[in-house]
């Protein structure tokens, strides 16, 4: 959370840097990635920028862990929320969280914070970004699903997102997945991406092949679209050292447990696999994929037909 006295923004050679015009980032140290032979920056927000004054900010938190030796001003009675609300977008995901069911199903798997959940929801979708930091810039100026349009900090969240148990994610799914119609004749769009983890010791991450590597532990994750009514089904973490080829068989399983009995696939070319086209056939499901033409056998039927 930013606080609501100015300060001057630190004048530190080298040190300070304007992300997106707004933020002030303060650099607390390189690290040195041999594979790529130079040493990449590792900064922090400290505050944002005060459009009202220049070379002033709002600090946050941050800012005095790096300098507690500067004197905060006063607060002033600089209000909580914007004057100005934006709730044009706001209105149309309020409206779709409770025509789709998703806003009871949040307070049904989340009760003590579905107002919070509801609001994260709405910020990444209108913000198009999941950073913590960022959302009390959002809350500032936009209507929330909070008791009493409550700001929470980046501390909250971190906290919130932390404790969710894998019984309430499951729950969710099976509940959004209930709700389908699982007679209709549907393709899903399936697709799996890896992200680089640096929040500590985590499980479920491991090192490996990267599509951007930056040498961090890494996280598969794969998710399941309906590709007429373009509605995400169901998605799922995998450690890295499963790789791509394999996940299709998860995910086939897992759209026969919600019941789907009329699903076809629509694949890139990272399953294709004897192994996968044989899955899928017993299965009876139908599937459009990208072929690798220097399979041997797919060079085989290509010459025959």
């Amino acid at each position: 959370m930013y606080d609501k006295s100015v300060v001057e923004i630190p004048k530190v050679q080298g040190k300070i840097t304007i992300q997106k015009g707004i933020y002030v980032m303060y650099e607390t140290g390189r690290t040195y990635h041999p594979e790529k032979k130079y040493n990449v920056p590792d900064r922090v927000t400290i505050g944002k920028i005060c459009e009202n004054e220049e070379g002033k900010m709002y600090p946050n938190e941050k800012f005095n862990t790096y300098f507690p030796d500067v004197q905060m001003p006063e607060s002033d009675n600089r209000p909580k929320r914007s004057s100005c609300i934006r709730i044009g977008r706001f209105l149309v995901i309020k409206k779709l969280l409770m025509d789709s069911g998703v806003k009871d199903m949040i307070e049904e798997w989340f009760p003590l914070d579905c107002g919070l959940l509801s609001d994260m929801v709405a910020y990444s979708i209108i913000m198009e970004n999941n950073a913590a930091q960022y959302y009390p810039d959002y809350a500032y100026n936009h209507p929330l699903f909070t008791p009493d349009y409550k700001i929470y900090s980046e501390t909250k969240i971190s906290s919130f997102l932390k404790n969710i148990t894998d019984d309430q994610r499951l729950g969710f799914l099976d509940k959004w997945n209930e709700g389908r119609e699982h007679d209709k004749n549907i393709y899903i769009s399936y697709d799996s991406t890896n992200k680089n983890i640096q929040a500590g010791e985590i499980e479920i991450a491991e090192f490996g092949h990267a599509k951007d590597d930056s040498a961090k532990p890494i996280v598969n994750i794969s998710v399941g679209y309906d590709h007429d009514n373009r509605e995400p089904l169901f998605y799922e973490e995998y450690p890295r050292s499963i790789v791509d080829v394999s996940l299709l068989k998860y995910m086939v399983d897992k759209a026969v447990g919600y019941g789907y009995r009329k699903v076809g696939f629509v694949l890139d070319r990272g399953y294709f696999s004897r192994e996968n086209l044989n899955y899928l056939d017993e299965n009876r499901m139908p599937f459009v994929i990208m072929a690798k033409g220097n399979a041997n056998f797919i060079n085989g039927l290509v010459k025959e037909v």
